[in-house]
């Protein structure tokens, strides 16, 4: 998963997983991009809470998000440049990852289907 946050003010930051742990903690943030893989399945908490009183008058607290899981959460261009593909034979890789990504979706359901 990836977060990218921007925000108008300073924000703090919090991911708990769904067994409590917290997976990420930031204070006195005004943007920040971070990551994390995880194998645990269930709802994930995010939490972000802004100084409205480092604002600029009128500014009403704003946080953006961008919350990518996965095949959406990879990092193609590092994978291209490490290596060392282009063109077609990326969007070849591209495509396989969305199909595994599926197959692995399709099998936790016919798990969770069977329990």
């Amino acid at each position: 998963m990836i977060l990218d946050i921007h925000t108008a003010g300073i924000c703090y930051c919090q991911l708990t997983s769904p067994y409590g742990n917290n997976l990420h903690h930031n204070e006195n943030v005004t943007h920040g991009q971070f990551a994390f893989t995880t194998t645990e399945s269930g709802n994930y908490l995010a939490c972000f809470w802004v100084d409205t009183s480092k604002n600029v008058e009128g500014a009403g607290p704003t946080v953006s998000l961008d919350w990518k899981t996965g095949i959406a959460a990879k990092d193609w261009e590092t994978v291209a440049r490490k290596e060392k593909i282009e063109g077609v034979e990326l969007e070849l890789r591209k495509l396989e990852g969305a199909v595994e990504a599926i197959r692995e979706n399709l099998i936790y359901l016919k798990n969770r289907s069977y329990n």
